[in-house]
């Protein structure tokens, strides 16, 4: 434990040590475009120190990828000389890793400028909060909440390099077959849902319902909503960490990739979007304006769909999920209806909202919201249309032509972007859009065992 006992420490790590005197460590990091984390790892030592000064920090982490390449896009990282930024703890953030192999405490870091304190520019966190000020100048706060599908998957993979299901203790076979919304299925995995449930509770993460999904071993899971989007951005983050640890600690695995099977379901990140005054009230919900409010946001994420296809669908594998079941490929909307991209709940009232369904489980949740409330304000300022709604009719395999068919034109269209530049700048659309790029390419440059099938 620290030494640091004056009453100059922290209250909140006087607190939290009070509660888990016999923490080992903790882990200070910051969400990176996976939407896990790029960080440390401290000796609980060093926590006053952490809270009083920071740490230095690496300024590239919001251009790197999942293997933490950034192909020197924004010139950060190669041109620069990569220097240090500074991180320091968010509050409220100071929270313990139940699935932890020794007691340990995590912590959400704010990296900035170490010099002026400034945000970094890429960091979609901050990149969240300017559209939120966009909308909160024109009267509009969002109330939202995220919804994940995940797979569990066994510890180990096959000979391949291919995963597989989770091996359950209690057969020794893998879990299966594929039952949607089956209780059996959930009997299976209790032990670790009830440790999920555990670690959400005492990180604060409003977690609710765990249901088995359409795959093997495919589960999905709803945070509750929130007024604030930011922190709501913040729950997915940690939501995605806790599935992965507490997997972990069961002997098993977790992935969020958007197609992780190829005759499997994928997973989805869909975002439940309303608007509200500054009071609270659902302006959806509004009997003389609200249905008209939603048609002009609903027109809007039609409009700038195209331009934000990369922030949904950030990779090689998110577009394997596109054409599978219930993954929209197009920007078709309506009510009740599970096959469209944008559908409307049937709750009225307060719960009035729209669920925006094109996102993968792999995105980052930060610009996922950035960019769908982007485009709704676009459409509610410019009073925009939408096309017809559909009705009671499978749209999900209806391909609209407008939208990119790959990640290298999606990267395309948003270095492109002419309205969304608009709410992000020209030189994070430029430099977000590079590094997908750099990544499909580092990802081509490998043989796949199915080009030896093809071609030797």
């Amino acid at each position: 434990m620290s030494a640091d006992t004056s009453a100059s420490r922290h209250p909140e790590v006087a607190a939290y040590l009070a509660a888990h005197p016999d923490t080992r460590f903790i882990e200070a990091f910051t969400p990176d475009l996976t939407g896990y984390g790029f960080g440390k790892r401290l000796p609980i030592e060093e926590i006053d120190s952490l809270y009083r000064s920071g740490m230095g920090f690496s300024a590239a982490p919001y251009v790197l990828d999942a293997r933490h390449d950034g192909y020197g896009s924004g010139g950060i990282g190669w041109d620069d000389g990569d220097p240090d930024a500074k991180g320091v703890p968010i509050p409220g953030t100071l929270k313990p890793m139940p699935w932890a192999a020794v007691p340990t405490a995590q912590v959400m870091l704010d990296i900035t400028y170490a010099v002026s304190g400034e945000p970094l520019w890429t960091d979609p966190r901050h990149l969240l909060k300017t559209i939120l000020a966009r909308l909160a100048a024109d009267g509009l706060h969002p109330t939202v909440a995220c919804e994940y599908e995940f797979f569990l998957t066994d510890g180990t993979r096959e000979a391949d390099g291919r995963i597989r299901p989770p091996i359950l203790k209690r057969t020794g076979r893998p879990l299966g077959p594929p039952t949607n919304l089956s209780v059996l299925t959930l009997e299976e995995v209790a032990l670790w849902s009830a440790r999920a449930d555990d670690a959400a509770r005492s990180q604060n993460v409003p977690m609710g319902s765990i249901i088995a999904e359409m795959g093997v071993g495919q589960f999905e899971t709803n945070l509750h909503h929130t007024p604030d989007a930011v922190l709501a951005g913040d729950h997915a983050v940690l939501l995605k960490r806790l599935i992965r640890g507490t997997a972990r600690a069961e002997g098993w695995d977790a992935t969020f990739m958007a197609k992780p099977y190829e005759d499997e379901a994928g997973s989805g990140l869909h975002v439940h979007v309303s608007l509200c005054d500054a009071d609270g009230r659902n302006l959806f919900a509004d009997p003389a304006t609200g249905e008209q409010l939603i048609r002009h946001a609903i027109a809007g994420m039609q409009r700038l769909m195209p331009e934000s296809l990369a922030f949904f669908a950030p990779n090689h594998n998110s577009f394997r999920r596109f054409g599978g079941l219930f993954a929209p490929v197009n920007r078709k909307w309506g009510e009740d209806n599970r096959t469209v991209a944008l559908r409307i709940p049937t709750d009225k009232g307060a719960g009035r909202r729209i669920e925006h369904r094109v996102a993968g489980a792999d995105a980052n949740p930060y610009l996922v919201l950035a960019a769908i409330l982007a485009a709704a304000h676009y459409g509610i300022t410019r009073k925009l249309e939408p096309d017809a709604p559909v009705v009671g009719k499978h749209a999900g395999f209806t391909r609209d032509p407008g939208l990119p068919g790959d990640v290298f034109e999606a990267a395309r269209r948003l270095a492109r972007a002419s309205l969304l530049k608009d709410y992000f700048s020209k030189r994070y659309l430029e430099t977000y859009a590079h590094l997908v790029h750099g990544q499909h390419e580092d990802f081509l440059s490998v043989l796949s065992p199915r080009e030896y099938d093809l071609f030797f």
